[in-house]
């Protein structure tokens, strides 16, 4: 069977970053807790904790001083609250990320209220609120634009069909729009080269964490063109996806180390006769 595999599919460099940041202060003997998973992957995740990073939910969960900001930021308020427990703040926020953050600040003090694209309970789109404070929301095609004067932020794992569709869709109710394009690079090349793997292969397979929301949405696009199927692990892949098929793409969310995705190579490759 032809595999098709994605070269810029995996892990990104945000989250690459956030790992090496991590392992570097989990060296000594203190306790590193990280505020939510520092990898939207489970099995990441679990490798991690072996590692002695502790994933807590909130700060009350925090039993030590070394806490570590996972790639996607937080709200300011957050830091706000640690530095006030005295915690040794690691900051691991993506800098595309950071960029993100440091426009929405930008663009309020400019007198702009603030639209931000993206998922509404994704980490790093709460993060982007907190730096809009009341004169940010995220956007919805239901929503009525009133004001003058908008400014546009994009979530950095937004595809770009979404992304063009808001503007368009906000260009016809305002009168000055400026807008940041602060979708990284990486979330480009990744969709566009699914999207042509799956157009050549018979079916797709999307490596990454369920609770991820750039792989969930790559399995979606890919879905639209060929029969696809989202795993985490090797271990729930069916024999029954690859009858009749001649190829196999594979690709993966920015959260999928590279180790998982070349289990799924080696599977497929073994399967051969």
């Amino acid at each position: 069977m032809k595999i098709y595999q994605a070269r810029y599919g995996g892990v990104c460099f945000g989250v690459q970053r956030a790992i090496r940041i991590a392992l570097n202060a989990a060296q000594d003997s203190d306790p590193v807790f990280s505020l939510g998973p520092l990898i939207h992957n489970r099995v990441a995740v679990e490798q991690l904790r072996k590692n002695g990073i502790i994933t807590v939910n909130t700060i009350r969960a925090i039993k030590g001083k070394k806490v570590i900001i996972r790639s996607h930021g937080v709200h300011p308020k957050v830091l706000e609250t640690l530095r006030r427990r005295h915690c040794d703040i690691i900051d691991a926020t993506c800098p595309r990320v950071r960029r993100a953050q440091r426009y929405v600040e930008k663009l309020v003090q400019e007198g702009y209220f603030v639209i931000i694209i993206g998922e509404q309970e994704h980490p790093e789109v709460k993060g982007l609120l907190g730096y809009g404070g009341e004169h940010a929301q995220v956007y919805s095609e239901t929503m009525v634009l009133k004001r003058r004067k908008i400014g546009v932020v994009p979530q950095t794992t937004l595809d770009l069909e979404r992304f063009n569709s808001a503007i368009a869709h906000m260009l016809s109710s305002v009168v000055e729009m400026k807008i940041y394009n602060t979708i990284c690079k990486a979330t480009i090349l990744r969709i566009g080269e699914a999207i042509r793997i799956a157009h050549k292969a018979d079916v797709m397979i999307v490596v990454g964490g369920k609770n991820s929301a750039n792989t969930t949405r790559l399995y979606e696009i890919c879905k639209k063109i060929k029969p696809s199927y989202h795993i985490e692990t090797v271990s729930e892949i069916s024999e029954k996806w690859f009858k009749g098929a001649k190829s196999v793409g594979v690709t993966a969310g920015a959260s999928t180390p590279k180790e998982q995705v070349d289990e799924v190579i080696q599977y497929i490759k073994d399967r051969e006769p």
